[in-house]
């Protein structure tokens, strides 16, 4: 799994305090950005921590606060960090209290700990994760190759694919027909897909199609 709020919050080396959002920190985060631009939205994809210290920023100005939160939350932002210790000794109430109502996760960040610690431990997390994805991909690979190479059949093929993709999959031919499907139940569902495999006959295309779902 992608890194969240929560796996953040209980890094050893981070020491975050939650002081918003304590009941969104499954959040996924998909990367740690700082900025002390008065809006950074414009340059938000989505998905980040977003860092600041307030150098820009009326933080103790509840109206402020308010419009500035608002807009993060909008735009997606997973979270904000907040370093004490820098601009200012405690994380303004002006703000704790517009994160609350925005229901935007608010992390304390102490002045110990650095952006650059924060942003390493989400690159690092990503990369574990995108590591275990391509892991996980060869070994299915090796599996199927092994399955077929030993006579499973469609059947047993299918039946390790469907365990792989924690769903379930179908074996078509040409004619959108369901030759093999696993687990047994997804015969039926996957008859109600024979018209998607019919408009797919116009393309360049093996003989048989095989379709896993999740």
């Amino acid at each position: 799994m992608p890194p969240t709020l929560a796996s953040l919050v209980q890094h050893p080396a981070l020491k975050l305090v939650v002081r918003a959002g304590a009941d969104r920190l499954g959040t996924p985060v998909r990367w740690a950005h700082a900025s002390e631009l008065a809006d950074p939205v414009p340059y938000m994809d989505g998905g980040e921590l977003l860092l600041v210290t307030a150098t820009n920023l009326d933080a103790e100005n509840p109206e402020a606060m308010r419009r500035y939160v608002r807009r993060l939350a909008g735009a997606g932002v997973a979270g904000v960090g907040f370093a004490v210790g820098v601009n200012y000794e405690d994380v303004p109430e002006a703000l704790v209290a517009a994160a609350e109502e925005a229901g935007l996760p608010l992390l304390e960040v102490p002045r110990r700990t650095p952006f650059l610690a924060i942003s390493k431990a989400v690159s690092a997390a990503i990369a574990a994760d995108q590591y275990r994805a391509v892991t996980a991909g060869f070994e299915a690979q090796r599996e199927l190759t092994k399955a077929a190479l030993a006579g499973d059949g469609p059947t047993g093929l299918l039946a390790r694919l469907a365990a792989h993709v924690n769903g379930w999959a179908a074996l078509y031919d040409s004619s959108g027909a369901v030759l093999a499907a696993a687990p047994e139940w997804a015969a039926r569902r996957a008859a109600g897909l024979t018209s998607d495999v019919e408009r797919l006959r116009g393309r360049a295309a093996p003989s048989s199609i095989v379709a896993g779902h999740q």
